[in-house]
């Protein structure tokens, strides 16, 4: 959580509620602690993407994701792969060559299908799970996905991206947890500053800093990384 000190969330208002939906009975995807909420697994809370920090120390990515209130915010760390693919969706560029995302979001639509929504089940051993929901015609397909691979073909497509009550208790951060930690930092797709990494640096295959809520304006007064 320290990690994510960086964080400056929006201001307060009369944001709208975070979209709340009814999942599937599904006790193989999610499954409530002993003792707890038994609705934790079938409540489910949309989240929206807003940036991707590298955290150097840790040497690792977090995506940032956050109820449409602003009021939680659910970081999953990722590889610098995931990070890149992510990174670049969220400003609106194509990579110099396909990553392993691109390869699946082209086999995807080149089958005649589409990604409705991907979905955050459950948190184990420190590890998300999820699945990814696919429309061919009427055929309906549900997959297990790694989030981190699944966020970024739910950018691709505009699909919703859902995650279980459960999750965001144990894994969510609240507005006055972050405002507590607040010291300052860059983000991939937010406000970084220049000299965190070398935009032409081919090994690195990140978009500039800042580059993403430029192109997305509507997005810059939301979180500022």
């Amino acid at each position: 959580m320290l990690a994510l000190g960086a964080l400056l969330l929006p201001g307060f208002g009369a944001p709208p509620a975070p979209r709340v939906a009814a999942a599937a009975d599904d006790s193989k995807a999610c499954v409530p602690k002993q003792g707890g909420n038994p609705s934790a697994c079938k409540e489910l809370v949309e989240l929206e993407v807003r940036d991707v920090i590298p955290l150097a120390e840790a040497q690792t990515h977090a995506v940032v994701l956050t109820t449409s209130d602003g009021a939680m915010v659910l970081p999953i760390f990722v590889d610098e792969s995931a990070a890149v693919a992510i990174a670049f969706r969220l400003a609106h560029l194509r990579p110099p060559q396909p990553l392993s995302q691109d390869l699946l979001g082209s086999m995807v639509t080149e089958l005649g299908a589409k990604v409705t929504e991907v979905r955050i089940d459950d948190l184990r051993d420190d590890i998300y799970t999820g699945r990814i929901f696919l429309e061919q015609g009427k055929r309906k397909v549900t997959l297990d996905a790694r989030p981190s691979d699944s966020i970024a073909m739910a950018l691709d497509g505009q699909a919703r991206i859902m995650v279980t009550r459960k999750v965001l208790d144990e894994a969510g951060i609240s507005r006055d947890e972050i405002d507590s930690l607040k010291e300052g930092g860059p983000g991939v797709g937010g406000s970084g500053a220049p000299d965190m990494m070398d935009p032409m640096d081919p090994h690195q295959g990140m978009p500039p800093p800042g580059l993403a809520p430029k192109l997305a304006p509507d997005k810059t007064d939301e979180i500022s990384l």
